[in-house]
């Protein structure tokens, strides 16, 4: 290393010639009082020393260092990723065999005839050295990959760091904790990061059953579905697959799924009853497609559920004015004793009709104004309601009561209701649909059918026959003559019906919708009059009554818990220490419900008991705490109140998913962040033409490293130069005292 002292603010040597009058007149004045030469000459001395200090201090010096010629020796570092994308095979060569004969056939001979000595490392989640039969008998199999964990490693893997660090890999990186060390020591180190991406732009086909999807409690004798979630990627035309449910172990349903083509993400639903109480596990088996090149990141996944007899469901039903709505809901529910119809319509500005409420001073000031006040119902019903009967302060309690309650709303009218008054308000941010801004739709009474989804067709809530097609029984419904529009349905919600005719911004105008918010589930029905169906002539009542039974089960969750059950994590896996969060809500019975001793388990698949503590909860206020997955299993969470009884109980599964096969596109982006923050180069292997084109840009980066860069530090604050300032001026108050001067 070579170094050279130079100044930031040159210009402070300027007050050098103030200062030195300023002694020259000193020097003058103590001449003239008959001092020797020689203390004069003291006493100039140790005064020029101090002052020059000073001056050389305001100009701001610094030390420039550069790196010698010799430093040239250092090694230039080769990564080689073996992780199990790199297995992935295209052109007729898997990515690493690839890798491998880029740096044996074009790499390594260019570096050598640049006369730059090499080493190699392999790294996946991990990273050792590697010589040249280590390379050729590796397999690629890691099943993570940390690069950020390999820079670090070969930059201090020798007393010095290397020249440059080239990493031969797809920039497929899924593990970053190693990252922000990395990043500084290739800051510190100086040293250029080359990027070799290897693979494909658009990535290899993939089919995955990413999750299945069910409810943690239900209730006896009703229907409930196990959804898997599937994901293809990069396919054209997927031949048709087999989905297996097993209960309990044993299969119990097997579906044929025709997939299309292109890359999209869907569900598919098995529709289940269960008689008697208990807890079953449910596991979804992906039976994959014989196609070749074609990868699946995981095939099965579990669940389990429990089985209990439901507690009471209230619904309240409130409606802008008395129409015929209520009436036939109430005929809906009137043979099944566990849901509670609430009805409360505005005949006036002042006046509210209450029915069916538990006590006298229930509703007595009309909508909740509070979230105690809601607390008891699971589902509420705003029927034929214009945006003036909810202020915003009532359209924010039904939010929390669904976002945090984990209740459901649902919103059904015609044109009179889903217009634009509704726009851009607290509800609408709610519901799964995006108002239209015309105010109301005029002169619709052609006469029209509801058009079910494929997805409405396979949910439970939409199975009203036994025994027959669902396709066939929804298409005797009657028809109908007045609908709201809505513009289009909003990301993550689910479209159950449409209108045959009526085209909106995209596609279909929306008669039916679902989606999930916060905690709970929010719905509409865009149809006026929907009652007429239980009137029709060629209608079946029983049919009715059992959409609208199954209808608020879907939307109450089929049983809300006195206690949530969050996981802080997003990505589990095995071997990690989960984080749980609980939240008591509040009593429907009573506000000022004390309770707050409970008792949290957490069992694994085998009923071994991981976690058995006391916590005490307070509504609104969560409490989090965490346990060890040692691997992958069902994993149950249960709250019991201070009786022992349970109150909330969550299933999770942790799988342990190939994070390798889940994007595996080459991901370019990784490789030029970190060649940009170290000054260094990112190429894709097919503009690698010319391997000697490209060493020459790796040696040219290292010398814009070494000669181009330099750096700098401070060098004038220091002890050396305090100590010297502080001697001078010690030294004159000696000899002034020494020779009696004032």
């Amino acid at each position: 290393m070579s170094a050279a002292i130079l100044f930031e603010f040159p210009q402070g040597w300027l007050f050098a010639f103030p200062l030195a009058a300023a002694l020259a007149f000193a020097v003058w004045r103590q001449r003239r009082r008959g001092l020797a030469i020689s203390q004069i000459g003291s006493l100039a001395a140790l005064r020029g020393i101090a002052l020059l200090v000073l001056v050389f201090l305001v100009a701001r010096p610094i030390w420039m260092t550069r790196e010698s010629a010799a430093a040239a020796t250092r090694p230039v570092m080769v990564l080689m990723d073996r992780s199990e994308s790199m297995s992935l095979e295209e052109h007729d060569a898997t990515r690493y065999q690839q890798g491998l004969g880029f740096l044996r056939e074009r790499l390594l001979p260019a570096l050598h005839a640049a006369s730059l000595p090499v080493q190699a490392m392999l790294f996946d989640q991990g990273v050792e050295p590697a010589d040249g039969a280590k390379l050729s008998s590796v397999t690629p199999n890691g099943k993570r990959t940390n690069l950020g964990g390999a820079i670090s490693q070969a930059l201090g893997s020798a007393g010095q760091p290397p020249l440059a660090v080239i990493a031969l890999t797809d920039g497929i990186v899924n593990e970053g904790a190693d990252n922000s060390r990395a990043l500084t020591a290739l800051v510190d180190a100086r040293v250029p990061f080359i990027g070799v991406g290897f693979g494909s732009d658009q990535g290899v086909r993939t089919l995955s059953l990413r999750e299945i999807e069910a409810p943690s409690t239900v209730s006896t004798k009703t229907a409930f579905s196990i959804a898997a979630q599937l994901e293809m990627i990069n396919t054209e035309e997927m031949p048709g697959f087999e989905l297996l449910l097993f209960r309990d172990g044993q299969m119990h349903q097997k579906r044929s799924v025709i997939p299309g083509k292109g890359s999209r993400t869907w569900l598919e639903s098995f529709p289940v009853t269960e008689d008697k109480q208990g807890v079953h596990n449910y596991a979804v088996q992906l039976l994959p497609p014989n196609v070749p090149g074609l990868k699946c990141v995981n095939l099965l996944a579990n669940t389990s559920v429990r089985v209990s007899d439901e507690r009471e469901l209230r619904v309240l039903y409130i409606q802008g004015a008395l129409t015929w709505d209520y009436k036939f809901v109430s005929l809906a529910l009137r043979k099944d004793q566990t849901i509670k119809l609430t009805g409360l319509t505005r005949t006036s500005k002042q006046s509210v009709f209450r029915q069916n409420v538990e006590s006298a001073g229930e509703l007595m000031n009309g909508f909740p104004t509070s979230l105690e006040e809601l607390a008891p119902f699971r589902v509420v019903v705003l029927s034929n309601l214009r945006a003036a009967d909810l202020t915003p302060a009532q359209q924010e309690v039904l939010a929390r009561f669904c976002g945090e309650l984990g209740g459901g709303v649902l919103m059904i009218g015609g044109p009179a209701t889903f217009d634009g008054s509704w726009q851009s308000s607290r509800l609408e941010q709610l519901l799964p649909v995006v108002f239209s801004p015309n105010r109301g739709v005029q002169g619709l009474d052609r006469p029209f059918r509801l058009q079910l989804t494929e997805d409405a067709l396979q949910h439970p809530v939409f199975q009203i026959a036994d025994g027959r097609a669902m396709q066939e029984a929804w298409a005797q419904l009657p028809t109908f003559t007045q609908y709201g529009r809505v513009d289009a349905a909003k990301p993550g919600a689910q479209v159950w019906a449409v209108h045959q005719t009526d085209e909106g911004p995209q596609g279909h105008r929306i008669l039916m919708a679902s989606q999930r918010y916060g905690a709970g589930l929010s719905a509409v029905v865009c149809i006026q009059n929907f009652w007429r169906w239980r009137l029709a002539r060629d209608s079946e009542p029983q049919q009715f009554d059992r959409f609208w039974r199954q209808l608020f089960r879907f939307l109450s969750e089929v049983g809300r818990q006195d206690v949530s059950i969050h996981l802080a994590d997003q990505e589990l896996h095995p071997q990690m220490d989960v984080q749980v969060v609980l939240e008591k809500q509040p009593n429907p019975k009573s506000v000022t419900d004390n309770n707050r001793k409970f008792f949290v388990r957490v069992e694994d698949g085998q009923k071994k008991v991981l976690y058995d503590q006391t916590v005490e909860l307070e509504t609104s206020r969560p409490v989090d705490f965490r346990f060890r997955a040692e691997r992958a299993d069902i994993y149950t969470v249960t709250v019991s109140d201070g009786m022992k009884v349970p109150v909330a109980t969550r299933p999770f599964e942790i799988r342990d998913i190939n994070v390798e096969f889940q994007d595996t596109a080459r991901n370019m982006e990784t490789l030029q962040q970190w060649a940009s923050i170290s000054d260094g180069l990112a190429v894709k292997v097919e503009d690698c033409r010319d391997a000697a084109d490209l060493v020459a840009q790796i040696k040219a980066k290292i010398e814009k490293v070494r000669h181009g860069k330099n750096m700098h530090r401070p060098a004038g604050v220091n002890g050396w130069l305090l100590t010297l300032v502080l001697g001078c001026l010690v030294s004159e108050w000696l000899l002034r005292k020494r020779w009696g001067m004032a």
